[in-house]
């Protein structure tokens, strides 16, 4: 190779290199540049899509009845309103026998219980026999009558033979005086020992045995007696109840002493079964307990059921004070939608009425479970869907799961 090639190649090949360097930043370039065009467009229609879908979950949310659909679903409006959310409070209280309906049985003599005929909680009928007793005192009253009896019989001998020796004019009228008075006085002395039998309940030919006998009809409540045993005169052996009109009594703070009075109809729950019955109140105490603040209160029970029993423990339901007005909807129209407490509000759009949940914020509950207070989410005036909420709820997950599909 001549030395002018060999200083050609050496010029060209530098210049080679520049083009190929060149060459490749431009397509570098190109390649940067194509990227950035991509990822621009890329998070637009990422922008695009995200506004279609919540446009159409919104669309989802929104359910459209018409008129006769919303009777056929059993859907009913309702209006939002300001109104109360009554509470009631439970207080304990406690079944008593009515001491006014109730008799202590006791012996009108002390003896030996010779026998007891009856069980504790047993019925019992008016003179139905309790218990027997063996009562010398009683023996020793009846062998007076006896004694009385066969004098007032030779008294009266005495007399009826006095008497016809006088009518005949045989004997002095100061004889048959004598024995008339005799015979009178006899009289009084058979009369007396009967009373003194009859007023303890028993008779002449008792034998010295007494009977014990309920002075009521009734439940045995309390029963301390056993055969064998001697008891005292006045001795209480037996407790009577008539359950058929039961006494209660509970205690409750001052603030309410505004709200209860004689002859006012209450009610109370057992707690045992949760019925619930009726009492009237009949009287309350002259003042408040030292202690606690409260204030005694007793009522009759007019319900009859074979669960009242005295000393069952129950619970008395009280009104709280008249409280102020707060906005408030049915309770049946609140339903979980996306785990929060909504109702779904009613818009009218056309001839078809279009339904939307609206999450909200509860308040308190009233005891019956009608109402519920709102205190954010809603005005008062809108509509809702006061009844049939359910349903609406059901309709709106059943099109979310056939969009998920």
């Amino acid at each position: 190779m001549t030395q002018q090639n060999k200083q050609r190649v050496k010029v060209s090949q530098p210049i080679l290199i520049g083009i190929v360097v060149a060459i490749v930043a431009v397509i570098a370039a190109l390649l940067l540049w194509s990227n950035k065009s991509g990822e621009v467009k890329t998070e637009n229609e990422e922008k695009s899509e995200t506004g279609a879908k919540e446009a159409h979950d919104d669309e989802e949310q929104t359910l459209a009845l018409t008129p006769k659909q919303m009777t056929e679903q059993g859907l009913k409006l309702a209006t939002v309103a300001m109104g109360e959310v009554q509470q009631i409070n439970s207080y304990p209280a406690k079944l008593v026998t009515n001491t006014d309906r109730q008799a202590h049985v006791s012996p009108s003599f002390s003896g030996r219980v010779e026998a007891v005929h009856v069980d504790l909680g047993q019925k019992v009928t008016k003179g139905q026999v309790l218990a027997t007793l063996r009562v010398p005192d009683l023996v020793d009253q009846q062998a007076n009558l006896q004694i009385a009896q066969t004098n007032l019989q030779l008294a009266k001998q005495d007399y009826e033979r006095e008497k016809s020796l006088w009518s005949q004019g045989i004997s002095a009228k100061q004889d048959y005086q004598r024995a008339s008075n005799a015979y009178q006085q006899a009289q009084v002395q058979v009369q007396a020992a009967r009373s003194r039998l009859s007023a303890f309940g028993v008779g002449s030919s008792t034998n010295g045995s007494y009977q014990l006998t309920a002075p009521i009809s009734g439940v045995v409540s309390e029963k301390d007696i056993v055969i064998g045993e001697n008891v005292q005169l006045a001795s209480q052996l037996f407790v009577i109840d008539q359950l058929d009109q039961l006494w209660l009594e509970f205690v409750i703070p001052t603030d309410y002493l505004s709200q209860i009075s004689p002859n006012q109809q209450l009610e109370f729950k057992s707690l045992q079964t949760g019925n619930r019955f009726k009492a009237l109140v009949q009287t309350l105490s002259a003042q408040a307990d030292a202690q606690t603040g409260r204030l005694q209160v007793r009522a009759q029970v007019l319900s009859q059921a074979a669960e009242l029993r005295p000393n069952l423990m129950v619970n008395i339901e009280l009104q709280q004070a008249q409280q102020s007005q707060v906005l408030r909807v049915l309770k049946s129209a609140v339903q979980q939608v996306e785990g929060k407490d909504s109702v779904f509000v009613a818009k009218q759009h056309g001839d078809k009425m279009e339904f939307s949940p609206r999450a909200i914020v509860l308040g308190a509950i009233s005891s019956d479970g009608q109402w519920v207070e709102v205190k954010s989410g809603l005005k008062t005036a809108e509509r809702y869907v006061g009844e049939g909420s359910f349903l609406l709820k059901s309709e709106l997950e059943k099109g979310e799961a056939d969009h998920g599909h």
